[in-house]
């Protein structure tokens, strides 16, 4: 019999991005982890509870299809500029995204080698600050390679295509422009989001995430919201099928809406996981 290291569950709902599912007649206990798809490498660790865990579930499932190739295709093809976007803008508009680019150093010019989403995904990887340690590390791939060590299967979510026509949807000069807007701002939020997640803040960590200032409601709704319900239709299958560790951005976590509520709303028992 399998002795994995000791695995200790908080009485009441105390801090922790890790939670046990149980109950709801599943054979076996899974798991949902709550990630930060990027890291500086400063601040990258995964803890000895994940670990543990990683030896008690036979599937690692991720938000996407990590084995699947097309998606990066697609994905640099989401990044090459969009021919004559900024033909389709008013006067009023223009001048706003003129005034936003000047601000920021940049000019208009910028969208004729890269698309809106390009640009947002270079601008918030900027926000990043890793000056005092090193290179960005990607959770996700960490956690990829050590599924592969302890043999584990692999499963998703959602398709690429899905992910893939996500993005299209916001690969827009409004998009663009409200990630601008904030843009000054981003750099104390991504260090104060960092700090929630080193030291398991959930609570804190989601009401940060979902501040109207750096996520409007049509982003929260389609980010969030939305992919949570179509998740939790999946996981009951997946969960009687073999015990499985959720990985998935941690603001799907918390809330009303989030996965740990939406669970318990299905019957599951959902208790946070300590050292």
């Amino acid at each position: 019999m399998l002795c994995a290291p000791a695995i200790y569950l908080n009485a009441q709902e105390g801090n922790s991005v890790l939670w046990r599912i149980s109950g709801n007649h599943l054979p076996a206990p899974s798991y949902l982890l709550g990630t930060m798809h990027v890291l500086c490498a400063s601040d990258f660790e995964i803890k000895p509870k994940v670990r543990a865990v990683m030896q008690l579930v036979k599937t690692i499932t991720f938000e996407a299809d990590v084995n699947n190739t097309e998606g990066s295709e697609k994905l640099l093809d989401l990044m090459k500029p969009v021919p004559g976007i900024l033909d389709t803008l008013n006067a009023e508009k223009m001048h706003i995204l003129d005034s936003l680019f000047k601000e920021n150093r940049l000019t208009a010019e910028a969208l004729k080698f890269v698309s809106p989403f390009g640009l947002m995904s270079m601008l918030t990887i900027k926000t990043i600050d890793c000056s005092g340690g090193g290179n960005v590390k990607m959770m996700e791939q960490e956690l990829y390679n050590m599924a592969l060590a302890n043999s584990l299967k692999l499963d998703h979510l959602e398709s690429v295509d899905f992910q893939i026509g996500l993005i299209r949807s916001m690969n827009t000069i409004d998009e663009l422009i409200g990630s601008l807007k904030e843009l000054n701002s981003s750099a104390a939020y991504m260090k104060q989001l960092v700090t929630y997640y080193k030291t398991e803040q959930l609570t804190k960590l989601t009401a940060l995430m979902n501040n109207p200032e750096f996520m409007n409601t049509g982003q929260e709704i389609r980010l969030l919201k939305e992919r949570n319900r179509n998740w939790v239709t999946l996981m009951p299958d997946k969960m009687k099928n073999s015990p499985t560790l959720f990985a998935v951005g941690a603001g799907h976590l918390g809330g009303t809406d989030g996965l740990i509520h939406l669970l318990r709303e299905k019957g599951y028992t959902v208790t946070p996981v300590s050292d």
